[in-house]
């Protein structure tokens, strides 16, 4: 090392050792108690509960004032037919199983066009004829315009 170097580094080291040097051998000064009489302890005082209550102390306090129902437009009355309740029920049961894969092709839905799509296999003519089959008998509430055939 270059003895500038040394010292740069032993000026500040030797400062820092003898400022620590003076702090340790002065002594502390002691605080001198003139009272006599030592404290008693006190105890703790926490705040207590505030008692309350879930119900209501006046029991006959305002309540809402109910206003009955205006017309809505709708007509409750009325029944959903049969063929448009079938219908919903069973592309309901069919779009819960798609992708559906049978010997034909695959049965899938569009949810954007809320629409089926049918995937033939080859041959088409054969798979369109046994999908066709297959729509009647196991859903004959859908129409063909539910079914995309690609």
């Amino acid at each position: 090392m270059n003895q500038s170097n040394i010292k740069y580094l032993a000026i500040p080291f030797g400062i820092l050792v003898i400022i620590i040097g003076v702090a340790l051998l002065i002594p502390k000064r002691k605080t001198v108690s003139t009272s006599i009489e030592s404290p008693t302890p006190t105890l703790r005082q926490f705040p207590t509960p505030t008692p309350y209550s879930l119900l209501p102390d006046d029991l006959n306090t305002p309540s809402p004032t109910l206003i009955p129902l205006q017309f809505t437009g709708a007509d409750l009355s009325q029944d959903i037919p049969s063929a448009i309740k079938s219908e919903s029920d069973q592309k309901t049961v069919l779009r819960r199983l798609t992708p559906l894969t049978l010997p034909f092709g695959v049965v899938d839905f569009s949810y954007e066009n809320d629409i089926f799509i049918v995937m033939l296999s080859n041959p088409k003519a054969d798979a369109l004829a046994q999908f066709n089959t297959w729509r009647i008998q196991t859903y004959p509430a859908l129409s063909e315009n539910k079914f995309v055939i690609n």
